[in-house]
């Protein structure tokens, strides 16, 4: 394909005209790669000291202290530094559409939706337990490298609302993701005691029903109900028709047959005692395979969890002390001077032991993010549980094998053995240590390097409103920011020569966005930020029915920058650019 032939597809920018060596770097990032004299933490078969992991085809293909490398392989020595196998995070909505805002209007930030948009999107009101999450997915690229960067290489995607939220999805998180690349789909139904409130009615009807906890909880027995019923009918005419009235063809009840019937898992949004509880009630009477996602409280109900003898998904997006149930009523009270900060304390120290006291009472879990933790901010939280007495070990292998196995992958994922997925995370330090530092991740055997802060990020303490000494289009702009603000001539460099784009940016702080155009049409850019002269964003071209993401790096200097755009499996392009007067 010849560089200087515009093309589109869709009406979207072919930025780079990314088919152009495409087979090539494809190659070269996927091949074979030898890790070696690595510290390696199996998880499931002990610590290697100093070993070598083989990649072969997204796979590893051998792990020891003794490992042939192949002459094909590219070695990288990882003296000092430690393997873990990829983390996963059980509670996600990454690559998700937003939920309607309540009352079925147009939602987010002041913009209206697309007339278009709106009516091609069908209404989401969480009562939808045919909802196939893997068939929605369009991650963006930023929200993907900032949970790969934290070290998770694989999330379970669902939506965070709703009584019936639909069937989710395990997503690797390589820069170019679709449903047909999930892991696993469908994992499991997801449930929650969310009410509709003033959203349209979908699933099995009502425009505001349910709204109240009393209504959910009738409306999901209701439903679990006319499953059991619906799913004998349907066998019984398929049995035999003659002389029957045919079934109903609805597609939510079919959805909720094999739930109701024990082979397909719910995993059921549960946070504190109460709710917990109502689950494990629910699941009881129709004889579901629960999986039991929150149970911020579980310290609370740790020997009626014990006893249900299944594993629970437990996050680490701690709860205010205030709201916690039990809590409530005392932090409504008049109490002494001083003693609010002192009740807070002891709460607080309760909810970070909470993984502790599980593991204590021989409750088997896994610990994720909670949905709307940054990534960062996870792990953080769960080096706090391990402070608070959650024992190292257990904790990774909450993170890893134990999370495989509750998304049924065990076989794929969760460990550093031979056979299983090649998603992988190369630290520098203890992972799970207050030093610790991802450098390097594998996702399906393609590597992403982890680009440390710059010391211009990593210094300062001013707000948005602080100012460093520098002129318009320096390192020092508002807050330390560069000032990308403006029109930028940029030369990328691809493996048939050069292609000409120019850059228009709006930034404001911290942030900007615009377009990027070339002979070949205009682009918008999403996710864009600045810190200090460091610059990333992010855009979304369509090529042959397929989604792209293309990711940007940018150091800037003046008026001036250079950088790298990367396509995940397609490789990286290298580009500079100069900014008009």
């Amino acid at each position: 394909m010849r560089l200087t032939q515009p093309m589109r597809v869709g009406g979207a920018l072919t930025l780079i005209v990314l088919a152009a060596g495409a087979a090539d770097t494809a190659r070269a990032q996927g091949g074979t790669w030898a890790l070696t004299n690595a510290r390696i933490e199996t998880v499931t078969r002990g610590v290697i000291d100093r070993g070598t992991v083989l990649i072969r085809d997204g796979l590893i293909a051998a792990v020891g202290t003794n490992v042939t490398v192949p002459a094909d392989a590219r070695v990288l020595d990882l003296t000092g530094r430690t393997i873990y196998p990829g983390l996963i995070d059980l509670t996600s909505s990454l690559g998700l559409p937003a939920q309607p805002a309540a009352g079925g209007g147009p939602g987010g930030g002041g913009a209206a939706q697309p007339a278009a948009a709106a009516q091609a999107a069908p209404a989401r009101v969480g009562l939808d337990p045919d909802r196939v999450v893997a068939d929605e997915l369009r991650p963006q690229a930023a929200d993907v490298r900032a949970a790969r960067e934290a070290g998770i290489t694989a999330v379970l995607t669902a939506p965070a609302r709703g009584a019936f939220r639909g069937q989710s999805a395990l997503v690797p998180l390589r820069d170019s993701v679709a449903g047909r690349d999930a892991i696993r789909s469908p994992v499991a139904l997801h449930m929650g005691f969310q009410g509709v409130g003033g959203g349209v009615g979908g699933g099995f009807g009502g425009a505001r029903y349910p709204a109240t906890l009393l209504g959910v909880i009738a409306y999901e027995r209701q439903a679990l109900y006319d499953a059991q019923r619906h799913g004998t009918l349907t066998d019984r005419y398929q049995q035999n028709p003659r002389g029957m009235e045919r079934p109903a063809n609805d597609a939510s009840l079919a959805a909720l047959v094999p739930v109701v019937r024990g082979q397909m898992p719910v995993f059921f949004a549960a946070g504190n005692e109460g709710e917990m509880s109502r689950a494990m009630n629910i699941a009881r009477e129709f004889n579901l395979t629960l999986t039991i996602v929150g149970a911020t409280e579980g310290f609370r109900v740790a020997d009626r969890l014990a006893a249900l003898r299944r594993p629970v998904v437990v996050s680490v997006d701690y709860p205010t002390p205030a709201s916690t149930t039990g809590w409530q009523y005392r932090f409504a009270q008049i109490r002494p001077v001083n003693d609010s900060a002192t009740h807070d304390s002891l709460v607080r120290r309760a909810l970070e032991g909470n993984a502790a006291a599980l593991a204590r009472a021989g409750v088997s879990f896994a610990l994720a993010s909670g949905g709307t933790l940054r990534p960062a901010d996870f792990i953080g939280n769960v080096r706090k549980a391990i402070a608070a007495g959650l024992p190292r070990d257990t904790a990774l292998a909450a993170l890893t094998i134990r999370a495989a196995e509750i998304a049924g992958v065990a076989a794929q994922l969760g460990s550093i053995e031979e056979g299983k997925i090649a998603n992988l995370v190369v630290t520098e330090g203890e992972l799970l240590g207050d030093s610790g530092k991802v450098r390097m991740v594998f996702v399906d055997g393609l590597r992403y390097e982890v680009t440390p802060p710059s010391a211009a990020n990593a210094g300062g303490r001013g707000g948005p409103g602080a100012r460093r000494g520098g002129g318009a289009g320096g390192a020092g702009g508002e807050g330390g920011a560069a000032q990308l603000g403006g029109t930028w001539d940029l030369s990328i460099t691809t493996p048939q020569g050069t292609q000409a784009v120019t850059m228009t940016a709006e930034q404001d702080g911290g942030a900007f966005s615009g377009t990027m155009t070339s002979p070949m049409g205009v682009e918008r850019i999403s996710g864009g930020a600045v810190r200090g002269n460091s610059a990333t964003w992010s855009m979304s071209v369509t090529m042959g029915g397929q989604t792209m993401n293309i990711s940007f790096r940018a150091t800037i200097d003046g008026t001036r920058m250079s950088g790298e755009a990367s396509m995940g499996e397609f490789g990286a392009m290298t580009f500079t650019g100069e900014k008009r007067p």
